[in-house]
């Protein structure tokens, strides 16, 4: 004889009652009471009360499944997914805007207040937290000319406290004067260019900025670098010079253009949040690979991803990581905040690889030099040949707008991860109307090369970098 079937909770976890499990029970329990076999079909009475009767107890038996169930986060959903993580201090990781750094350029001491707001070509707009001068003693670019030379007038251009002086004779011109000037300096970070008796004077890293004075001399326009906030949280990221259009007008402020992109994050989905569930062991186990991992993304705002490796030789490894040493690879976030997870996570006498070092102290005010290091750019250029379908009408979509869906699709590549052709032709053919054939072919360097039909391998260490100006679309009839 097969076992009954126990519904309900039991020590094997809850099992629930369909329907038709439902209508049976109802019909053999009246037919015990009244000692009878009834007629139950669907067209009979008993059969219509059972129906309606069997609906409505199903549906209690589907919710009180879904109570069960909603207590673990392998099988919970929204709001209980949130409090079942949340008793392992795991909550979910909400949506970050995007900031970008602008170039912004104008007349020596134009304030621009907080709230001021630009636009980039998809308009998407961006908002400065604080108030910011455009000023010629925090510029990463001045332009200097001169209105008359005066012969005997002292000109004098200061740099970062180094100062150069000339005094115009009777032959000398524009050009001349701010030549001299000029070639007095020698900074490695500063960049100099005259055109037209305008000399232009540029950090050669735009976010790093400069301090200058001048006597004589006219200042004809100071670029100063600010960070907006995008309005719109999540993972948002113009191309570069793309963030060009001025939404606030203030008299002095002529341009801007951005620089840089931090890019923030979308809110982690229901299916993240259970991965990084499955994996809060390790961020517990203060002595782990897993644990920088997984702490260094749950902990520090703005970081997207990152990845950790070692070496636990006595020599140094085939990827050059030192003996006895990790090194972790992070995109996104505070470079101090990062340096001090990795060391609260890490093991005490190992050693640390990576480009940018960071000192961090301990309780006893110790310092340790924590390294860790960026995702190396590889950059990734696509080809993109599109056939018109003779029989379906072509939709209004321009190459433009082509190229920036292809480029909003890359923002969901991270680091170590390929890039997989395959799914751009899914995003172009759920997107547009009328496409007959597709073909992408893609290649990497800093100038085109090759392109192929196959995937983009990317290393662990590794980040596919993608641009408008890389990403090339033709359109056949």
């Amino acid at each position: 004889m097969a076992d009954e079937v126990k519904y309900g909770l039991s020590p094997e976890g809850f099992k629930r009652k369909r329907l038709p499990e439902i209508i049976d029970s109802l019909v053999q329990r009246t037919n015990d009471r009244l000692g009878i076999s009834i007629q139950s079909g669907a067209n009979s009475i008993f059969g219509q009360l059972y129906g309606i009767i069997g609906y409505e107890l199903a549906d209690i038996w589907e919710q009180t499944e879904n109570v069960y169930y909603a207590m673990y986060p392998n099988t919970a959903t929204g709001t209980s997914l949130t409090n079942a993580a949340a008793l392992t201090a795991i909550t979910p990781i909400e949506a970050e805007q995007t900031e970008v750094i602008c170039l912004c350029t104008g007349t020596d001491q134009t304030l621009i207040p907080s709230n001021s707001q630009v636009q980039d070509r998809n308009n998407n707009t961006y908002t400065n937290n604080n108030d910011v001068y455009l000023d010629k003693n925090n510029a990463s670019k001045v332009e200097i000319t001169i209105d008359t030379i005066t012969t005997g007038t002292t000109y004098s251009l200061t740099i970062n406290g180094q100062t150069q002086d000339y005094t115009a004779k009777s032959e000398d011109d524009i050009s001349t004067v701010l030549t001299t000037l000029y070639s007095g300096f020698s900074f490695n970070d500063i960049n100099f260019d005259l055109t037209n008796n305008i000399l232009t004077i540029s950090t050669a890293d735009e976010e790093k900025t400069m301090k200058i004075s001048v006597n004589n001399l006219k200042i004809q326009s100071v670029s100063t670098p600010i960070s907006f906030y995008c309005d719109i949280y999540g993972s948002i990221n113009p191309g570069i010079g793309t963030v060009d259009t001025i939404n606030t007008a203030i008299n002095g402020w002529d341009s801007v253009s951005n620089i840089k992109n931090i890019v923030g994050r979308d809110a982690e989905t229901d299916t993240e949040l259970r991965q990084r569930w499955s994996q809060s062991v390790y961020a517990r186990a203060s002595n782990m690979i897993e644990a920088i991992q997984a702490n260094v993304y749950r902990r520090v705002d703005g970081v997207t991803s990152c990845l950790a490796t070692e070496n636990n030789t006595d020599t140094i490894d085939s990827d050059g990581l030192l003996p006895h040493s990790i090194k972790v690879i992070v995109e996104g976030g505070d470079e101090q905040e990062i340096a001090e997870t990795i060391y609260q996570y890490s093991c005490r006498g190992i050693d640390f690889n990576g480009e940018i070092e960071k000192s961090v102290r301990d309780s006893a005010g110790v310092t340790h030099v924590i390294k860790f290091a960026r995702p190396v750019a590889v950059k990734v250029w696509l080809k993109i040949e599109i056939t018109k379908d003779t029989e379906t009408e072509w939709g209004n979509n321009n190459i433009n707008e082509i190229r920036e869906l292809i480029l909003e699709q890359t923002n969901n590549i991270t680091v170590g991860q390929d890039v997989i052709l395959q799914k751009f032709i899914g995003t172009l053919y759920n997107n547009i109307q009328g496409i007959a054939f597709i073909s992408i072919t893609a290649c990497t360097g800093e100038v085109a090369g090759e392109y192929k039909q196959e995937n983009i391998i990317i290393k662990p260490t590794e980040k596919a970098s993608f641009d408008l100006s890389r990403i090339e679309v033709q359109i056949n009839d």
